[in-house]
């Protein structure tokens, strides 16, 4: 899986798998790597993600800078640098490049030196998949990994060999061989033929990472994962329950939760336990398209059917003919399409725009909705027939502030996924506390945001309460966490200091032309000056 690296001065802080079509950087609290910086954009750019390629999209309007130039829009080659205010993200095709402190010659044994206290210990396999996590216990003296079904460990990865590796015990260490893999066992950035490991080391197959680890003590309470559902509250586990009854027939499922509850997370387990995941999962934002283009984007087009169709193309109903649909924002779809949409879940029958005969598709549709569709339905502005339609099984998500016995876990797991490999992040007790005193209004998402922020703003190993910044305290304006008044200092000293940081920053920014500078700002350029020689930071030749 490809992934960005943020580096702070020359320091890796940060590491985010690109898993997604389309991933938003910025400072705004939608963005889905959120970055504190007030020199960053709310959403400034977007990442686009084709399976094979990728492509970096500027949302700012200004430009943003890759490998050093300033684009709109450009191609992203393994190892280009995104330049984001203050911090540095590097694009790596194929993660697991860096950070892990296991390293070994090509094709030779490595002895290792530690085989006493942890002769006998309980050992596990972490299985990480990407947002997927399970773990495995070690009850034998070895075990085998990949695709085959007679593997002890099986692979659901479609860069992994049947039979792809072979790990034994051997007192305190772990024998890994290689079973002649067509694409490698990887330690680090190093692929191995056969070599020795101690607990904990991180081996990659394809797109997987089994972490070979210590094994949980029985007295701590472990936290499930239900296809990346990550929690132990009774509203997780009653989910998990009924997405397990419900996913192997042809009902349309409707999903209703607030914003950043895990929508699509759902639907992605949904069609996983189903009989259709080996076909594709389709997903569609009603509200992110625009209304000229939904039916298009939906049921495909014929050459010539409108302006701009220089060629046939296949909608969404069509690319996900054997498998599942999932219609997020389901609410948005104007009144004159949800007419077409329930006839094709009628009849199972569509038609391209300018097409002059239908066709059949078996498309299994999952909708989502942050909206009281039934409401919306007395009100006129849903179709009640189609609210039928599609709420034969609503499956109704609980809000992070009903569950907080999730919260620490939750925050443990994103943790986990974003730190630098190598390195071990924690929470801190009085960090844990203000999780659990925010009323987390953006649920999940938040929750996610908050985490990738502290891992960017922490001082060493540990996040502290300090390092917490929630999207109520930021500044709207400049995006940036407002500060405390210190013991002492009066409001208008409190003005004077922000104010020449804001003015540093931009003459950094700028590289020290004050026109610029006076422009961005909104000053008159000789106010500017006057700040300028107050605070003693003109030249001598100025001042005269």
């Amino acid at each position: 899986m490809p992934e960005l690296v943020f580096f702070r001065r020359g320091e890796e802080v940060l590491r985010v798998g690109v898993d997604r079509a389309r991933m938003v950087l910025g400072r705004g609290e939608q963005s889905d790597v959120a970055i504190p910086d007030p020199e960053v954009s709310r959403q400034q750019a977007a990442l686009l993600w084709d399976g094979a390629r990728c492509r970096v999209e500027d949302l700012s309007g200004k430009g943003t800078v890759v490998s050093g130039e300033t684009v709109t829009t450009a191609e992203l080659p393994d190892g280009a640098d995104l330049v984001l205010g203050q911090w540095r993200a590097v694009f790596r095709l194929s993660g697991g490049g860096e950070g892990t402190e296991s390293t070994t010659e090509i094709g030779h044994t490595t002895s290792v030196q530690t085989r006493d206290a942890q002769r006998w210990q309980a050992a596990q396999v972490r299985v990480k998949q990407g947002l997927n996590e399970s773990v495995h216990r070690l009850t034998g003296d070895s075990f085998t990994a990949g695709k085959d079904a007679g593997c002890d460990l099986v692979l659901q990865d479609r860069f992994a060999s049947s039979k792809h590796l072979k790990v034994t015990r051997r007192e305190a260490v772990f024998h890994v061989v290689d079973l002649r893999s067509t694409n490698g066992t990887w330690l680090g950035p190093v692929r191995v033929f056969e070599a020795e490991v101690t607990l904990p080391t991180t081996l990659r197959v394809g797109e997987t990472e089994l972490v070979l680890e210590q094994a949980v003590s029985g007295t701590k309470k472990e936290t499930t994962s239900f296809h990346g559902i990550i929690g132990n509250d009774m509203a997780v586990r009653n989910l998990a329950e009924v997405i397990e009854r419900v996913a192997p027939s042809t009902a349309a499922v409707t999903i209703l939760g607030e914003s950043g509850t895990g929508k699509e997370l759902v639907a992605r387990a949904i069609h996983q336990c189903s009989q259709r995941a080996n076909r594709p999962l389709i997903p569609v934002n009603c509200a992110a398209i625009s209304k000229e283009l939904i039916e298009s984007e939906l049921f495909g087009h014929e050459k010539g059917s409108f302006t701009g169709a220089a060629n046939a193309r296949k909608g969404a109903f069509e690319e996900a003919d054997g498998g599942t649909l999932f219609l997020d924002e389901i609410g948005e779809l104007p009144l004159d399409l949800q007419a077409k949409l329930l006839r094709a879940l009628e009849s199972g029958e569509i038609k391209r725009v300018g097409a002059s005969r239908p066709m059949h598709v078996d498309v299994r549709v999952v909708a989502a909705t942050n909206l009281d569709l039934l409401a919306a339905a007395r009100e006129g502005k849903f179709r009640e027939d189609l609210y039928y339609r599609l709420c034969v099984i609503p499956l109704h998500l609980p809000p992070l502030r009903s569950r907080k016995t999730d919260l620490a876990s939750l925050a443990e797991h994103f943790v986990k996924m974003y730190a630098p490999r190598g390195q071990t992040v924690r929470f801190t007790a009085s960090a844990l506390d203000r999780l659990q005193g925010h009323g987390w209004p953006g649920n999940i998402r938040e929750l996610r945001n908050v985490v990738h922020r502290a891992l960017l703003m922490r001082k060493g190993p540990v996040i502290d309460a300090s390092d917490l910044t929630f999207d109520q305290e930021m500044n709207k304006e400049t995006g940036i966490a407002v500060p405390e008044l210190p013991p002492g200092m009066t409001l208008e000293q409190m003005l004077e200091k922000l104010e020449r940081q804001i003015v540093e920053a931009a003459l950094r920014r700028f590289n020290n032309n004050r026109e610029r500078v006076a422009r961005e700002l909104g000053v008159a350029r000789s106010t500017l000056f006057k700040r300028l020689k107050d605070w003693g930071l003109t030249r001598q030749d100025e001042q005269e």
